[in-house]
C-alpha cells in the first residue's frame, strides 16, 4: 500500500498532466518492479548466508518505510518522487524476504501461513493506487506502517536458525517428485511465471466501476489465502491442479458476469502459495533465495506482458492464451509435486 501510494502520489502525479510523458510513468513502474521483485533473490541469498541479516532485514524493510512516506508527504517534486520510489522499492524487497523467511521457518511445514502472508499484497496494490491518485496526505499509510511495526516488535520471535524445511520429518503438504531439485525448481519457476503473465492479461467482461474496481484484488487475495489452507487439508498437488483446471473452465463461462469472473480469478491464484512452498521444500537451506526466486518469476511475467502492452489483445484470444498456459502450468506442477496419498519425499538439498 505504501509503495503504490508513493508511486501514484509522486511520479504519476508529476507526469500525469503531460501525455507525452506517459512513457516516463511506465519507466517508473518498471524500475519499481525490477527493484522490489528482482532484488529479492539477492537479499534472500544474503539472508541465507548471514543470520544477522536475516534477523534484521524484514524489520528494516517495514519500519524504514516511514522515510519515503515522509519524503513524498512533504514534497511531490520530481526529485523527491524518484528518490522516495527507489527507497520504498528497496524496502519492499527487504520486508518481503525477511517476512517470507520468518513465515516459512515458523509454519511447521504448512502452506497456509505463507499463503496468508503473500495474499494481502494484492489489496495493498489497489488501495495504494486509489489512495495515491486521490492526492491526499500520507497519514493513512504512515499509520498502517506504525501499527504494523508496533505489532511486529511486540509479537515476533527471533528467527530460528534451523527452519522446519530442514527437519527430517515429512512435509505434511509438500511432497516432491523424484526428478531432482534442479528440474523441480525450474518447473515451479515457470509455473509462477505463467501465473504472473496470465493473471495480467486475464479478461474482464465487465467495466471496473464502483466497488468492482476492487474485485480482481479481492479475488486474488482470497485465492492465495484459501489455496494454502485447502492444500494443507487435501494436498498441494491436488489443490493446485484442480483449482487451475476449474479457473480455466469458469473463464469460458464468465461472459459479463463479475461473480463468475471473480471466482475464476480466485481459483487461478490458489496455486501461488503452493508453488512458493514447493520451491522452499526443494531448497530447504536456501529459503530466502527460494522466496526471491518466486518473485523474480513474477517480475519476468510482468516484463513479458510489457512487450505486448501497446498491442490490443481481444477477449477471446486472451482466453485461449490463458488456457494453453494454464495447461502447461498444470503439467509442470504435476511434474514437481506428488499426491498427498503418496508418502515419498524427494531429495531436499
Amino acid at each position: 500500500m505504501s509503495c503504490f501510494y508513493i508511486l501514484f502520489r509522486g511520479v504519476e502525479t508529476v507526469y500525469r498532466a503531460n501525455e507525452a510523458d506517459l512513457a516516463t510513468i511506465g519507466i517508473a513502474i518498471m524500475l519499481y518492479n525490477c527493484i522490489a521483485f528482482g532484488l529479492q533473490m539477492v537479499f534472500g541469498s544474503l539472508a541465507d548466508k548471514h543470520p544477522k541479516i536475516e534477523k534484521l532485514i524484514g524489520r528494516v524493510g517495514l519500519v524504514f518505510m516511514l522515510i519515503p512516506l515522509a519524503i513524498i508527504w512533504i514534497s511531490q517534486t520530481a526529485i523527491a518522487s524518484w528518490i522516495s520510489l527507489v527507497i520504498c522499492a528497496l524496502l519492499n524487497a527487504a520486508f518481503h524476504v525477511g517476512g517470507g523467511m520468518d513465515v516459512l521457518k515458523e509454519s511447521n511445514g504448512k502452506i497456509a501461513p505463507s499463503g496468508i502472508f503473500v495474499s494481502s499484497g494484492a489489496l495493498g496494490v489497489v488501495t495504494g493506487t486509489l489512495y495515491g491518485k486521490s492526492e491526499v496526505g500520507a497519514l493513512l499509510p504512515i499509520g498502517v506502517v506504525l501499527t504494523a511495526s508496533i505489532l511486529l516488535f511486540l509479537t515476533a520471535k527471533t528467527p530460528s536458525k534451523e527452519g522446519t524445511f530442514t527437519s527430517n520429518k515429512p512435509f505434511p503438504s509438500i511432497i516432491l517428485t523424484k526428478h531432482g531439485v534442479g528440474i523441480i525448481s525450474a518447473c515451479l519457476f515457470v509455473a509462477v511465471f505463467i501465473r504472473s503473465y496470465a493473471g495480467i492479461i486475464w479478461p474482464l467482461g465487465f467495466e471496473k466501476i464502483g466497488f468492482l474496481v476492487l474485485l480482481p484484488a479481492v479475488s486474488s487475495c482470497l485465492g492465495k489465502a484459501l489455496g494454502g489452507i485447502i492444500a494443507d487439508k487435501v494436498g498441494a498437488m491436488e489443490t493446485a491442479v484442480a483449482s487451475l483446471a476449474l479457473s480455466i473452465f469458469l473463464l469460458f463461462l464468465a461472459g459479463d458476469s463479475w461473480i463468475i469472473t471473480g471466482i475464476s480469478i480466485l481459483l487461478f491464484n490458489m496455486a501461488m502459495p503452493i508453488t512458493l512452498c514447493g520451491l522452499a521444500a526443494a531448497m530447504p537451506k536456501h529459503l530466502g533465495f527460494a522466496f526471491g526466486l518466486s518473485t523474480f518469476a513474477l517480475l519476468l511475467g510482468y516484463m513479458a506482458y510489457t512487450q505486448i502492452a501497446f498491442n490490443e489483445i481481444s477477449f477471446i484470444n486472451s482466453k485461449y492464451i490463458i488456457t494453453i498456459l494454464g495447461i502447461v502450468a498444470i503439467l509442470l506442477i504435476a511434474l514437481s509435486l506428488r499426491s498427498k496419498t503418496n508418502r515419498y519425499v524427494g531429495k531436499n538439498s
